[in-house]
């Protein structure tokens, strides 16, 4: 009895660990949904950062068609379109991180810190950008230039380890799945 009880509690776990994927009818949707939400639940943190890895990797189509899918009132819409318009253009900078001011407060304490540090790093880009365009030099720019390349890199690296980590835990829960 006890040995059925924490078999049920370790598969109970890795399926925790594994997200909700198998809740949704698609394959690599962001998590428990197609846009993620407020809603919190075992999958809330894991769809955020499906989504922003979505939003990187996201073309000019892809952020107009999110854009028009999702509302403008409720502040999980405000914070979808920050992440959206946070890997668009310079121009969209300041609106992306005003939908994030507006939006961090109202989502569940353990999303706050993932939208701070998106916020976080919008903000470095936005300073990085702007004192590009103050100095005159082209050293400076070309200094920018690299900064930006190697926050480019630095970036890529992340997404790769974290499209990595998804499989994985995808991986996991495929091998549960069998086993059933």
């Amino acid at each position: 009895m006890v040995s059925q009880i924490r078999t049920t509690l370790a598969l109970f776990g890795m399926m925790a660990l594994a997200g909700c994927q198998s809740l949704s009818s698609e394959p690599r949707q962001y998590g428990c949904g197609d846009i993620p939400s407020y809603a919190d639940n075992v999958c809330l943190v894991d769809s955020w950062v499906a989504f922003g890895l979505e939003a990187q990797r996201g073309d000019d189509e892809w952020r107009d068609e999110v854009l028009e899918r999702v509302g403008r009132s409720r502040m999980d819409q405000k914070a979808v379109r920050a992440v959206v318009l946070s890997w668009d253009g310079p121009a969209q900078w300041a609106q992306a991180s005003n939908f994030y001011k507006a939006s961090i407060g109202s989502a569940p304490a353990r999303l706050q810190p993932l939208l701070q540090q998106w916020l976080n790093e919008l903000e470095e880009r936005r300073q990085l950008y702007a004192s590009r365009g103050t100095n005159g030099s082209h050293r400076a720019v070309d200094n920018d230039t690299r900064a930006l390349k190697q926050e480019n890199e630095k970036l890529r690296q992340q997404l790769k380890e974290m499209s990595d980590k998804l499989e994985a835990l995808t991986d996991i829960e495929r091998t549960i799945n069998a086993r059933d």
